[in-house]
């Protein structure tokens, strides 16, 4: 008996496309063509095909944001995985019920905004209801200041915001994870402490790898957290490009430098993969 073909694969994807279509490729082609525009002081742009908005990002302030931006989002990226991932394991090992009540707690936490978060953190870095003024009702500051804005503060705002997130997303293959490698390595006398960094570093490697690249992207695209936590010298790209887009009603000039920074991503990532396929190797 001869079956009809099953058009339903063909629907779903043909509705992924569009959906990508519609949500992604759209606004970035539009960016893309905005980003050649005119900027108009009396409004946002008038349209035109020029250069000068790339131009601009060839100067020391824009390369200096540029680094910053990379640097805080991949050194928040690797303290968010190198906390998590050993959290992850101890949770991964208790028993049934612990394991679910911090699967919720982790759950509790990404249904929180990223507004709701960063005033929680200002308010606990501040010198009047915050650690500070604890650390020195304990007797261990003598003279309490706020600790935010700084550098310090966003990047706890930012390991804060990407936890629940790697903590999730590493917790099905940690907790599936074949243990009897564990028992044979200590069976075979490998110390304990360091089972984790002759065992399950090597085996999960690609997994971290990939999530640390992930929330480097995410961590990229935060805008609420540098902007609350920040100093305006440590604020990354994705405000700037807000500030001259919304702020200065430069919306060419904040197209062109998200369009450098998307440019800039993907070379970031095509050499982080290339230097992982080469470790491989």
């Amino acid at each position: 008996m001869i079956r009809s073909p099953s058009y339903a694969p063909r629907l779903i994807g043909g509705l992924a496309f569009a959906v990508m279509a519609v949500f992604f490729v759209v606004p970035l082609i539009f960016m893309i063509v905005v980003s050649f525009y005119q900027p108009d002081p009396m409004g946002f742009y008038k349209v035109d095909f020029v250069w000068e908005n790339y131009a601009k990002f060839f100067s020391s302030f824009y390369y200096s944001v540029s680094f910053r931006s990379i640097y805080s989002s991949a050194l928040g990226a690797v303290l968010v995985v190198a906390l998590a991932f050993p959290l992850v394991l101890i949770v991964s090992d208790l028993n049934r019920t612990w394991q679910l009540f911090w699967i919720i707690l982790l759950l509790s936490l990404m249904c929180l905004s990223e507004v709701i978060m960063g005033f929680a953190w200002l308010i606990l870095l501040s010198e009047s209801a915050g650690l500070p003024r604890l650390l020195e009702a304990l007797g261990l500051w003598d003279n309490p200041r706020s600790l935010s804005p700084s550098f310090g503060a966003m990047l706890i705002g930012l390991v804060f915001l990407g936890f629940s997130i790697v903590a999730l997303i590493l917790y099905p293959s940690l907790a599936r994870r074949d243990r009897s490698i564990e028992e044979a390595a200590m069976t075979l006398g490998t110390p304990p402490a360091l089972v984790f960094f002759k065992v399950l570093l090597p085996t999960f490697r690609t997994s971290l790898i990939s999530v640390t690249l992930t929330m480097f992207v995410y961590l990229l695209g935060v805008f609420v957290m540098p902007t609350m936590l920040g100093r305006p010298k440590d604020w990354t790209m994705t405000v700037i490009i807000s500030d001259k887009a919304l702020g200065d009603a430069n919306l060419p000039l904040g197209a062109a430098l998200a369009v450098v920074m998307l440019i800039v991503t993907v070379i970031v990532l095509l050499a982080s993969a290339l230097f992982a396929k080469g470790r491989r190797i």
